[in-house]
């Protein structure tokens, strides 16, 4: 079966516009003497695809589009006015064409019934998820600026350890909170937290799943770059598979925005003469000290064990993460 992988592409975003600065963002400078010098490549871009609805439009009776805030090939995010909540609101809606893609419209109205149920200050909140006249989720607006635009649109490269720690642990406090509540994020990136005044939170259930200890279930969905190997391979997840997205985050905040595996290809089960590029979990990464000095080496042992490509020589959980990570910085 085909991998149901993506690519770090896509700008879902409930928070403000792509670029937009923030003063509140607080990272250590690019410095010639405090990094090796190594080449971080910036994501790739999508053709860019012309929002559905201008500001004005009225996607129903209560929503009023302000501002398109980014999206992916089937979903647009919009900056909506509502009337009902009187407040600023993150619609992601699906987008015309996708309307009879049967798997979009389950993933957004899915993603909207799990938020439903969710409530914890570091995951996003959700209000309501709708099917007509568009299929569209309503939650709340975040401000500040993705963890992803703050690498890679910014003239800066690692966080500062203080920082970093705060974002990391916040990020394993949201995914202890979802992992209690039976869930499965299973895509953990930076364009998936919003940082804003030191809070982090983490948002895109899209593809999250159900999960139950006692049942075991095989998922292959993600984004390649952050895919632990029992995602890439399609094998048993769990906890520790999210403690994994979690440690090629904390690898890249550390870094500067290197990522921890390189890519190789590899030919495709599933297609006779084609290849798959996937992560090669057989090169070990480098450590995150030999990116940045200033890292001590007990944080960069945590960060290199959430990456470890075998799911026992994980953390078993964010919890035990972030236990770790407090422990290496006292």
């Amino acid at each position: 079966m085909r991998q149901s992988v993506k690519t770090d592409t896509k700008k879902e975003r409930p928070g403000t516009k792509p670029g937009r600065s923030s003063s509140l963002l607080v990272f250590s400078p690019r410095t010639e003497s405090s990094h090796r010098s190594r080449t971080v490549t910036p994501k790739r871009r999508r053709r860019r695809r012309e929002p559905a609805f201008e500001p004005g439009t009225r996607i129903d009776d209560d929503l009023t589009v302000i501002d398109h805030l980014g999206g992916s090939r089937k979903v647009d995010i919009y900056l909506c006015r509502s009337r009902r909540l009187q407040r600023r609101v993150a619609c992601k809606v699906l987008r015309p064409e996708h309307r009879i893609d049967f798997s979009a419209l389950e993933a957004v109205l899915r993603e909207g019934e799990l938020l439903a149920r969710l409530k914890h200050p570091n995951v996003v909140e959700g209000y309501s998820v709708e099917l007509e006249p568009h299929p569209r989720v309503v939650m709340q607006h975040l401000p500040g600026q993705t963890l992803s635009t703050a690498l890679f649109e910014g003239n800066y490269r690692a966080f500062r350890l203080t920082d970093f720690t705060s974002i990391a642990s916040q990020i394993a406090d949201a995914l202890t909170y979802l992992h209690g509540q039976g869930l499965l994020h299973l895509d953990v990136k930076p364009s998936n937290v919003m940082y804003h005044d030191g809070h982090a939170t983490l948002f895109d259930l899209s593809v999250a799943r159900e999960f139950d200890p006692a049942h075991p279930r095989r998922d292959n969905a993600g984004t390649r770059d952050y895919m632990a190997p029992e995602q890439t391979n399609r094998d048993h997840v769990g906890y520790a598979t999210d403690v994994f997205g979690l440690g090629v985050v904390s690898y890249r905040l550390l870094t500067g925005g290197e990522l921890p595996y390189p890519t190789v290809d590899r030919p495709d089960p599933d297609d006779e003469g084609e290849t798959l590029r996937q992560l090669d979990y057989e090169t070990a990464p480098i450590p995150p000290t030999a990116s940045n000095p200033d890292v001590p080496d007990k944080v960069g042992d945590v960060v290199l064990t959430a990456l470890a490509p075998s799911m026992k020589d994980r953390y078993p959980d964010p919890a035990e993460f972030k236990v770790a990570l407090a422990d290496a910085v006292s």
